[in-house]
């Protein structure tokens, strides 16, 4: 912001208030030209000196009220120039004078007029003038005081959308600030229809009051009135294009950013934010779209974070809410990878190093497990949990589980190749898979939830992975996953083993 900027931003509001009230004085000022004849001198100098008084009492006691409104405002514009911080409660206070000052100045500027068509019509009356001299002047101060406030209220509306608003609300809001006058749509229908309707009214009621000289032709008097009422109807239609114009900007600039960041969305970028300069309908859905685009950023960063850890289709189904995961019976494989004699190397190599070997382990078993659908479940020290056939449901799964293992086992042969190379000793693993039911939900606290699977399916696949250490192999399956197979696996049947929770003994498999 430069200080020509924070100039005009300063006193946006008071310029526009003069120029509302010098478009008012100059409207009537032609309306009435050719109405009214004074009666007497003497009453034509009284009219002057009471000018004199009152004229710059007029100006300078709104020019001061008006500052005095302003002090907060122009306090915290000179602190955002001077990049300051300021106290929340002071900011709140500031916007609330803000969006109030247009009602301020419009009540000030018609209470002033208004005083003005009672003080000069009180002072000719006392001064003896005739009836129609006091109509008269009533009616013109009250009809400029209806023109002005009509004319500032658009301006107003035009100068805070377009100049002042954009520095003071750079992050919209304003429909949430407390104890403020909303302007809305129909307070502008209201005005307008003022602007359309009564102020004519009272343009050709002080026709009507038309002082007519002696001895003037009535059919050159008709001519007359017939030629002002032409010129008055002009002026009318022409302030009346021009509020159009300014009801139309100060709408439609608020649509056109609605369907800019609309459109935006449509298009998937939600970066976008709609410019919220009015606190009215319009301003307070250009804030809802706003929170809704910041949600569906979120959202969509949740997404993406999410595609970290599972597959962009078990993703998707997840966050349709297709899935239900408040818990049921569902029919999987279940999946356990463990490291063996890994803790010599934690002994012998930097903490550095072995976070980065177990990551990379973790990385192609990872890989391997999600390109046969499977959801990796959790991370249990060195040990992997995963499943197939939920949260989305294949009918498939202990095939996937199957080949999962082994392209996990040919994986691990890569992995060790590398490991040799860089000077390190190959690791090695158990695999456990077991089909059966379990129960699927998410579980946890209030405050922090997993989906995570329970149930005999889960201990047995676990402990069929502990097998390995005993029968010397890499892959242990149960006589349940191995029915699922079909020709293209030749699994090795192995001997029935004791198994921790089983009166009998289990019969496992193993596969190469």
């Amino acid at each position: 912001m430069t200080r020509n900027t924070l100039f005009r931003i300063k006193n946006a509001m008071l310029f526009s208030n003069l120029v509302s009230n010098l478009i008012g004085v100059c409207i009537v000022l032609f309306l009435t030209h050719r109405v009214y004849v004074p009666r007497s001198p003497e009453l034509f100098e009284l009219g002057r000196n009471i000018n004199k008084i009152f004229l710059p009492i007029s100006f300078l006691l709104p020019l001061m009220l008006t500052l005095i409104y302003e002090k907060p405002i122009r306090a915290y514009l000179n602190t955002l120039f001077r990049q300051e911080q300021c106290h929340d409660d002071f900011i709140i206070r500031v916007h609330q004078r803000l969006l109030n000052e247009p009602f301020f100045l419009i009540t000030l500027d018609f209470a002033i007029w208004l005083f003005a068509a009672l003080t000069y019509s009180a002072i000719f009356w006392t001064a003896g003038a005739e009836t129609a001299d006091i109509q008269h002047t009533f009616f013109m101060s009250f009809l400029t005081g209806l023109i002005t406030i009509t004319v500032a209220f658009f301006v107003f509306e035009f100068v805070l959308q377009k100049r002042v608003v954009p520095y003071l609300f750079p992050d919209g809001g304003l429909y949430m600030t407390p104890r403020t006058i909303h302007i809305r749509i129909r307070t502008r229908l209201i005005a307008f229809l003022l602007a359309c309707n009564l102020i004519p009214f009272f343009g050709i009621l002080s026709l009507s009051l038309r002082k007519i000289p002696p001895g003037l032709d009535p059919i050159l008097a008709l001519e007359q009135l017939r030629a002002t009422i032409h010129a008055n109807a002009l002026i009318f239609i022409g302030v009346g294009i021009w509020l159009t114009f300014l009801i139309s900007s100060n709408l439609t600039r608020s649509l056109q950013e609605i369907i800019r960041v609309l459109s935006d969305v449509r298009d998937g970028k939600f970066d976008t934010k709609v410019r919220v300069t009015s606190n009215d309908e319009i301003g307070y859905t250009g804030d809802v779209i706003n929170e809704m685009n910041a949600g569906l950023k979120e959202r969509d960063f949740i997404k993406e974070k999410f595609g970290i850890y599972v597959t962009s289709e078990i993703r998707d189904q997840i966050l349709s809410d297709s899935v239900p995961l408040d818990g049921e019976l569902k029919a999987v494989t279940v999946l356990f990878a463990d490291l063996r004699n890994f803790t010599p190397l934690v002994e012998s190599t930097p903490p550095k190093e072995v976070v980065k070997i177990i990551n990379e382990y973790f990385k192609e078993m990872d890989e391997a497990i999600q390109n046969h659908y499977g959801l990796v479940l959790q991370y249990i020290g060195d040990e992997i949990e995963a499943v197939f056939g939920t949260p989305i449901f294949r009918d498939d799964h202990p095939v996937m589980a199957v080949q999962a293992a082994l392209e996990m086992k040919h994986r691990m042969g890569m992995l060790n190749q590398d490991l040799k190379d860089r000077g390190y000793a190959p690791l090695s693993h158990g695999i456990g898979i077991h089909t059966g039911e379990v129960l699927a939900a998410n579980i946890g606290s209030p405050q922090r939830l997993s989906y995570a699977l329970v149930g005999d399916t889960v201990n047995l696949a676990s402990r069929l992975q502990s097998l390995n250490k005993e029968y010397g192999t890499e892959i242990i399956m149960s006589e349940t996953t191995r029915a699922h197979l079909d020709d293209r696996f030749i699994p090795e049947k192995l001997p029935a083993a004791a198994v921790k929770g089983k009166r009998q003994p289990v019969k496992i498999f193993t596969i190469e």
